[in-house]
């Protein structure tokens, strides 16, 4: 390579200039992509120089570190390192390489360029142009910048440079991207699913999704600040481990020196009016932008949305908040009482406090409360329920204990017990609503207190009849208030019996007496809204909730979801916002989905909701999201993932339950560790279960049941988990509810149960939903017998997402295929045995569908090894200890998989060879 001394000053030749590219969808745990995008780059003859833009604390410098560590396969790598303190300096952010010259020749440029040229020739291995990274180019000085870019245009070296957007790529170096040598990767915040992946990174194992939706919303998807909170949390204790999923287990929100230096350094290029006006945002936000103008100047404000440390709402009247939560948590604690006190004062003189902009009146409330101002009951109230609503329960707890008015004092008990409720402690909640209803507290709260109470009696796992008892000494109340209020006892009766109704029905709910629960809610729901109710919206809304989750009992989900769906349109005043309507319909809607088969929608709709104005009550639906995804896993036949799902599920349900999943989700998790031969962890999930105790609606405890019940037939295989699923069956034939009913038989056929396929037929025959269509269809196979009518249901269940259920008809249809030597039909059923092993995971490499060859369970694999040895049915049944009948279903599954006709194929069809046949044999009793 020439001396750079000696060249013409003009960059080499280059076949094209590079265009602008972002990559900003990829992992930020990793950024292997980028890394991967940054050294083809460099690779390419065209491009010297890699611009990475993005702001402070998102990745960049970890990126120069990783390109460091590989040296980019090239001969000598040089640092440099940007420097506020240095930039006045020339040459001094390469003053770790110059330390042999004179004070004379530092500020000589001939003097620095050999001063770098020696030192990259002495670590020099191969030839070709050196790697420079530049870290915080926005920082260099002048001098620096130049000499940087006329070596890379001198050809020796190619060089990786990042900065922040504000004040960005320093002129100098510009001129690199203006020859069309240079290229620029834009790095943006992290998304939600990176900063879940980051925090299992850090964490090294599982992670619940609500624990790492907080961090990153705290750091506003900002890298190095995700990183910080989760050390923090983890040193404060408030981060713990439990049955291998970490978890935000506290509340205590513990600021280090760490945290507030990392805050500090990123604030740091602020202007002094800058500070100012980031500090009445952050007490203030959201803040309309012409106020903080006004208070801060204009210049100010400018200087912030430029440096991105705020952003601006796109309305009509736009107002500023802080790009991160935590800048905000940091700058408040850091603000002189004194100074914030004065900002309040001058902020509340050039504005009203109203409640009609929620988060600014939440944020204002909290504000007023720190600087001791006085702030009037009705806006701590509102603030207060605010609070409860987005789930903000500390916060909601701290407001309602400041009210001090007598006559919003009952409301605010009834917040503090909503709020403790979202807390899951029922306890508490209980307490605060365990007055008397004969008191004489009054009709308004005697309407929001009732619904409370039967919302918590049902967490607490009281029984049904308690609840129903409180609906009739509701009752009673009504008319002895009427009595007493001769003027008002026509209003004051309908709006009690109207609520005691509401009680009942949740009662009826509980203990799935869904024939009561018809004509109840017939009578709500005709009688319509009144004009001037103020309960009526309510009223009309849980109502339609609760009839969507009896239709879906009775077999009819589709009708149900779109009930449900119509409830949650209605419109609801404010006064409504104490109690969880928005989570009481959405589960109901969810149930629905789930029974339908419309899998996907149940799964979009908990995501839309995240992103909706209450998605701050996903904190609500934490472990009842991981049931869902589990229970459509187990009914596609996905038993890894289910297991997975569901025992991270249980770790959130644990600490806060308010939709009562916890046992339906641990009899799940016991049903799919007993189906794949996990008897200790299976026996630890029916602890779960057992300790746990029943509560919630029949439509969600029925199925626990039903989970539990199979899953003791795995385990035990004697037929009394069987039996267990007839009774339950037959229970809720006597309530009409034939989707239970379905549920229970479908169980008690995948533990190969086939008798009584007739009312099987005409039961998913009479049920709405996807699922239960391809289950007739399957059940009718079983019936018939014939190929086509397998295949006809394979392909069914394949469309409804059944996927393990659909290999099982596929393979069955290849036993009347091959005997018939049908082999165009037997090229469909093993495709489609094929495309079933991909969805569920068990495809390898580039098998051809003639050569598929479907998965048995381990349980199978055992009894077909004891089969293949010779063993007779009662000889496998005697070894394995469980029934003759239990032997015979497994077989004949066996045989369906199969697609063969006997035992003297099972050997060979199920690739079994000697070593397996004999690690039947030495299978232990269970």
């Amino acid at each position: 390579m020439k001396d750079p001394l000696k060249s013409d000053g003009k960059a080499p030749a280059r076949s094209r200039a590079r265009t602008q590219r972002q990559n900003t969808d990829e992992p930020w745990i990793d950024r292997g992509d980028m890394l991967s995008a940054v050294k083809d780059a460099l690779a390419s003859d065209d491009c010297w120089a890699v611009f990475v833009v993005g702001d402070a604390g998102l990745g960049a410098s970890s990126l120069l570190a990783r390109l460091n560590d590989g040296g980019n396969g090239r001969s000598s790598v040089m640092m440099v390192h940007g420097s506020p303190s240095l930039a006045p300096v020339p040459y001094g952010a390469l003053s770790p390489y110059l330390a042999d010259l004179s004070v004379e020749d530092v500020t000589s440029k001939v003097a620095v360029l050999r001063a770098l040229w020696a030192h990259l020739e002495s670590a020099r291995k191969n030839p070709g142009p050196a790697l420079l990274l530049v870290d915080d180019a926005h920082d260099l000085d002048t001098a620096t910048a130049e000499m940087i870019s006329e070596l890379v245009q001198a050809g020796w070296a190619k060089l990786v440079a990042t900065c922040i957007p504000r004040p960005g790529i320093p002129q100098p170096l510009l001129r690199l991207w203006h020859d069309g040598t240079a290229e620029r990767f834009d790095i943006a915040p992290l998304t939600m699913e990176q900063g879940h992946q980051l925090c299992e990174a850090l964490l090294g194992g599982k992670v619940l999704n609500t624990t790492s939706r907080e961090f990153w919303q705290e750091a506003g998807g900002n890298t190095l600040l995700l990183k910080t909170l989760v050390r923090e949390a983890q040193r404060s204790g408030d981060l713990i481990q439990r049955n291998g999923v970490w978890l935000n287990a506290g509340s205590s929100r513990v600021r280090t020196l760490e945290l507030t230096a990392v805050v500090k350094v990123q604030l740091m290029r602020i202007s002094t009016d800058g500070r100012e006006a980031l500090n009445l945002i952050a007490l203030a936000e959201p803040v309309d932008r012409s106020i903080v103008g006004e208070i801060a100047g204009e210049p100010a404000v400018k200087e912030l949305l430029d440096q991105r440390l705020v952003v601006q709402s796109v309305d009509s009247e736009p107002t500023l908040r802080l790009v991160s939560p935590v800048y905000g948590e940091v700058l408040r604690r850091i603000v002189p009482a004194a100074r914030s006190l004065q900002l309040h004062r001058e902020l509340v003189s050039r504005m009203e406090v109203s409640a009609d902009k929620p988060e600014s009146l939440l944020r204002m409330v909290s504000w007023s409360l720190d600087c001791g101002a006085d702030v009037p009951g009705r806006l701590l109230i509102r603030a207060a329920v605010l609070a409860c609503k987005l789930f903000a329960s500390e916060t909601a707890l701290r407001i309602a204990w400041a009210v001090q008015d007598p006559e919003l004092q009952q409301t605010a008990r009834a917040v503090m017990a909503r709020s403790h409720y979202n807390l899951g402690h029922y306890e508490e909640a209980a307490a605060l609503l365990n007055v008397d209803v004969d008191s004489g507290n009054g009709l308004a709260h005697m309407m929001v207190n009732s619904l409370l109470r039967s919302a918590t009696r049902a967490a607490l796992g009281h029984p049904a009849a308690e609840i129903a008892d409180d609906a009739r000494r509701l009752r009673e109340w009504g008319d002895q208030e009427a009595a007493g209020n001769p003027v008002d006892s026509a209003g004051i009766l309908a709006a009690t019996a109207r609520r005691a109704s509401l009680v009942e029905l949740m009662a009826y709910s509980l203990a799935g007496d869904y024939h009561r629960m018809g004509p109840a809610l017939a009578e709500l729901l005709e009688a319509g809204t009144a004009t001037g109710e103020p309960d009526g919206s309510l009223t009309r809304s849980m109502a339609m909730a609760m009839q969507a989750e009896r239709l879906c009992a009775l077999g009819y989900p589709l009708q149900g979801r779109q009930l449900a769906m119509d409830a949650f349109s209605q419109a609801q005043p404010r006064d409504n916002d104490i109690f969880f309507l928005p989570e009481f319909i959405v589960v109901r809607l969810v149930a629905c989905d789930l029974a339908a088969g419309e899998w996907a929608e149940a799964q979009q709709l908990l995501a839309g909701y995240a992103e909706t104005t209450f998605g701050s009550a996903m904190v609500s639906f934490s472990g009842a999201a991981y049931v869902v995804m589990g229970y459509i896993a187990v009914r596609q036949g996905k038993l890894a993932d289910a297991l997975e799902l569901l025992t991270t599920g249980l770790e959130a349900l644990r600490d806060s339950d308010p939709q009562q999943m916890f046992r339906f989700c641990a009899a799940m998790a016991y049903y799919v560790a007993a189906a794949q031969g996990l008897k200790p962890e299976a026996d630890r999930l029916r602890s779960d279960y057992e300790a746990w105790g029943e509560r919630g609606m029949h439509l969600v405890t029925a199925f626990a049941r039903d989970f539990l019940a199979a899953g003791d037939e795995h385990l035990a295989g004697d037929g009394s988990g069987i039996a267990a699923l007839h009774r339950h069956a037959e229970q809720a034939k006597q309530q009409d509810a034939r989707f239970l009913e379905l549920n229970a038989l479908a169980m008690a056929l995948s533990l190969g149960v086939t008798t009584g396929l007739e009312r099987l037929v005409e039961l998913a025959r009479s049920v709405e939903g996807a699922w239960a269509g391809a289950l007739a269809e399957y059940s009718a196979a079983l019936s018939d017998g014939s190929a086509e009518q397998h295949l006809r249901a394979g392909d069914a269940l394949y469309a409804a997402s059944v996927f393990q259920l659909a290999s099982e008809a596929y393979s069955a249809a290849l036993t009347s295929l091959d005997r018939s030597r049908n082999r165009e039909l037997a090229a469909l059923a093993r495709a489609g045995i094929a495309r079933c092993n991909v969805e569920l995971g068990h495809a390898g490499g580039e098998a051809q569908p003639d050569s598929v060859v479907p998965i048995l369970t381990k349980r199978e694999r055992i009894i077909v090894g004891l089969a293949a040895t010779g063993l007779s049915d009662r000889m496998i049944a005697d070894k394995l200890h469980i029934s003759v009948r239990t032997v015979e279903g497994h077989l004949y599954r066996c045989y369906l998989k199969l697609g063969i006709a006997g035992r003297d194929e099972l050997a060979t069809a199920a690739g079994l060879g000697e070593e397996t046949a004999d690690q039947a044999k030495a299978a232990p009793a269970k």
